[in-house]
């Protein structure tokens, strides 16, 4: 009875004080007393009621506005008796909190947004975690939490909330403290944003009828089908299947099919893919066509192996035809008339009266005898691009995507070359499709082991310009504060590293040099033979001794080899030299010289020393501009010799932009795990710390690298880094680990620093 003595004491002084304070605000009193009078209507103890004055006290001081005031007691007079008070009081308590950082308006649209998304917070602390959120939002990008709010009922329509705050956390890490960039994630106007919210809200339609696909794809094609869930696309583009490596690459689902038109456009993909693996059996030389001319060759080509699929399958056609929608238009536009073509050429009832999509019926038709060749493809293909050229209808490669939804990106059948010989306009094609990538779990094995970094190369091929260099893998990233590795978090940009047009001079015949090959050609490096049956040696081989004695008693004699010896084998070792080639790299020291003319002249002798002891060496650089641009530059490849063409690369390297060093390690560790050799080495030449624009704080790349090091170590590579110049180097010890640190301040080091490279090799 004390107990609730104080309480209703405790109630009726915080009504009190509310009262005073609000004395003169007569709007704001009579709406105080009816969400009062509504709350004590629920029987809701006196310290609650107590809390709820102190929330609308609270509110009132912050000085946010009446109408703020205003809503808040309207929500609390009209509280449902579910969920409970606290939940009102927490939400008072939020908005006083956001609206002090960031306004009224804003405040004011909080709780207007919360009372209709309410409903769907109906779970243990989900209010929380949003308010939470949104708080933390507040605090650390105040111009963006209206953003976020006029968007809340959209986010939270599919998403739960730890969906929601671990997209609040990752739009603030992805920003690096840029207004700009905040700004556009939270407004979903960022790719990115797009693609970490819809994480959360996808249904995973390719794991529910994987078993199902696999099934049809063996009854149709007699093929067992290697299935492959694609990442999310980082743009709003819709996906589509993707072909590579005779993988079939789904989407964990189709944008905007659900139920049984979801199991029916899985079935048309895995159907088309798979009369793609038959019957496409050349790939197309890209040469110097334009984008649309690819996009109609494929066109064409898909029409190919559809018609070639029904002569065997008719049935297929019912599969298929639903997804060709396009019907006849007035309005030209060079898309359009793709997409009713394509209807064309499956659809025979389909009538059409455009001349051009006439033109390419007739073509395919005339064709028919001819089917069986990939080559009509490229011939009708051809000229119905110069046809669509003549007419002047536009065509835009950045917003084309392959229709209709069930056919793949088409990226499978073209045989992009090495592109230098090729214009440099940007060859851009359907959708930013997804690639064959090394997206490594936590326990750092690959997704695919078996794939080869080479067969990553013109798996996406939208925006390519030489400068830029191929797209050709995603790599997670690990957030320490957070403790979760970001998967698919950055991108890796590929490319031949430039040409100089004098070449690198290799150095002469110097002590460095000389000591340096000397140590090479001399470090036992490779599996340890064991010669058994031998006269002497270092131990008793024990099968040797039974044999003779057994020998012995049966009374023959023989030649007593009971020993056995170990010796060192054939140099089985491979070497990948990664070169830091970010800005500071430029920076010189007191006689003059770039830290890049160091690792310049380190990788010259290193090359040149592994070479003369027959062992496989590599050289690739790298630097960044932003997790999505991590540019990986191939200097000299393993099985090039170290002659002009290379010298002239390494020439060439030049110093700009960042260092995100974890995914080059990741990258060139896919290298290394497809080269096969007893020892593999990853020497990474390095003159400071991890750093990019976008990096949130100091440490979060030079603990990411550590993990990428820890988990190339954990998959049998060897990884070193030279630290080159006369920088302090801090981050390389708790990165690479002490012993595996050596610091190169200049090139007369370099033979002790070898030397204790390969004593840890031996052991």
């Amino acid at each position: 009875m004390a107990v609730a003595h104080i309480s209703s004491l405790e109630s009726f002084r915080s009504g009190r004080r509310l009262a005073s304070l609000l004395r003169g605000h007569d709007d704001v009193g009579s709406a105080v007393q009816a969400a009062r009078m509504a709350l004590q209507s629920r029987s809701e103890p006196p310290n609650r009621l107590a809390l709820w004055d102190e929330t609308v006290h609270g509110l009132f001081e912050a000085n946010l506005g009446e109408a703020v005031v205003l809503v808040f007691l309207r929500l609390s007079e009209q509280w449902p008796a579910q969920p409970s008070v606290e939940d009102l009081i927490a939400i008072g308590r939020a908005v006083r909190d956001i609206g002090c950082n960031t306004g009224s308006r804003v405040a004011h649209a909080l709780l207007v947004e919360l009372s209709k998304v309410l409903p769907r917070l109906a779970g243990a602390g989900e209010l929380t975690v949003v308010l939470d959120a949104l708080r933390r939002l507040s605090e650390e990008g105040p111009e963006s939490v209206g953003l976020a709010v006029n968007r809340l009922e959209q986010l939270l329509a599919h998403a739960s909330a730890e969906d929601f705050a671990a997209w609040v956390s990752a739009g603030l890490r992805a920003s690096g403290g840029r207004a700009a960039r905040r700004r556009a994630y939270f407004a979903l106007d960022d790719a990115l944003s797009k693609r970490l919210f819809a994480l959360g809200r996808t249904s995973d339609d390719l794991a529910r009828l994987e078993k199902r696909l696999a099934a049809t794809t063996v009854a149709l094609w007699g093929r067992r089908p290697r299935f492959r869930k694609l990442p999310m696309a980082t743009t709003s583009a819709p996906q589509r299947t993707s072909l590579a490596a005779g993988l079939i690459g789904l989407p964990e689902s189709f944008a905007g099919f659900e139920g049984e038109r979801a199991d029916a456009i899985y079935l048309a993909a895995v159907a088309h893919a798979g009369a793609h693996l038959v019957h496409s059996t050349v790939r197309f030389p890209v040469g110097r066509l334009k984008a649309l001319q690819l996009a109609l060759v494929s066109l064409i080509e898909d029409a190919r192996v559809e018609a070639l699929a029904l002569r065997e399958m008719p049935g297929l056609r019912r599969l298929w035809l639903p997804f060709h929608v396009a019907a006849r238009s007035d309005q030209a536009t060079a898309v359009g008339l793709m997409t009713r073509l394509s209807r064309a050429l499956i659809d025979p009832d389909y009538q059409d009266s455009d001349a051009w999509v006439v033109k390419g019926r007739t073509l395919f038709a005339t064709a028919s005898e001819r089917w069986t060749d990939p080559s009509i493809s490229r011939e009708i293909g051809g000229l119905l691009g110069n046809d669509i050229g003549q007419m002047r209808l536009q065509f835009n490669p950045k917003s084309y995507v392959v229709e209709p939804a069930y056919r793949d990106d088409n990226l499978a059948l073209w045989d992009f070359g090495d592109l230098p010989d090729a214009e440099t306009e940007t060859i851009e094609l359907a959708v930013d499709s997804v690639r064959i990538e090394r997206r490594e779990d936590a326990g750092g094995r690959s997704a695919d082991d078996s794939a080869k970094p080479e067969e990553t190369l013109r798996a996406r091929a939208s925006a390519v310009t030489l400068l830029d260099g191929l797209p050709v893998a995603t790599y997670p990233e690990w957030d320490y504060a957070a403790g979760i590795e970001r998967a698919d978090w950055t991108t890796i940009l590929e490319a031949d590293a430039g040409a100089s047009a004098k070449p690198f001079d290799l150095p002469a015949d110097t002590d460095a040099m000389r000591r340096v090959t000397r140590l090479t050609r001399d470090a036992s490096i490779g599996r340890r033979l064991r010669h058994k049956a031998q006269r002497d040696g270092d131990a008793l081989d024990i099968d040797a001794a039974i044999a003779l004695t057994v020998e012995r008693r049966s009374g023959y004699l023989s030649e007593p080899r009971v020993y056995q010896r170990d010796a060192p084998g054939p140099r089985d070792l491979a070497v990948l030299l990664l070169m830091d080639l970010s800005q500071s790299t430029a920076d010189r020291d007191r006689s003059g010289r770039t830290v890049l003319d160091v690792e310049c002249k380190t990788a010259a002798i290193m090359t040149a020393a592994v070479e003369a002891a027959n062992d496989a060496i590599a050289v690739h650089g790298f630097n960044s501009d932003g997790r999505e641009r991590v540019r990986y530059l191939h200097i000299k490849d393993f099985d090039e010799p170290m002659d002009t063409v290379v010298r002239s690369r390494l020439a060439g390297l030049g110093s700009s932009h960042s260092t995100r060093l974890g995914p080059a390690l990741r990258h060139a560790g896919s290298y290394l795990t497809g080269r096969r050799a007893f020892r593999r080495v990853l020497l990474v030449l390095t003159d400071g710390e991890p750093s990019d624009v976008d990096a949130p704080d100091p440490r979060y790349l030079a603990e990411d690298a550590r993990r990428a090091a820890q988990q190339l170590r954990r998959r049998g590579i060897d990884i070193f880094a030279f630290g080159m110049g006369g920088g302090r180097l801090a981050q390389l010890d708790r990165i690479f680990g002490e012993r595996y640190a050596l610091h190169v301040p200049r090139i007369e080091v370099l033979p002790h620093r070898v030397m204790q490279l390969y004593a840890e090799l031996k052991k």
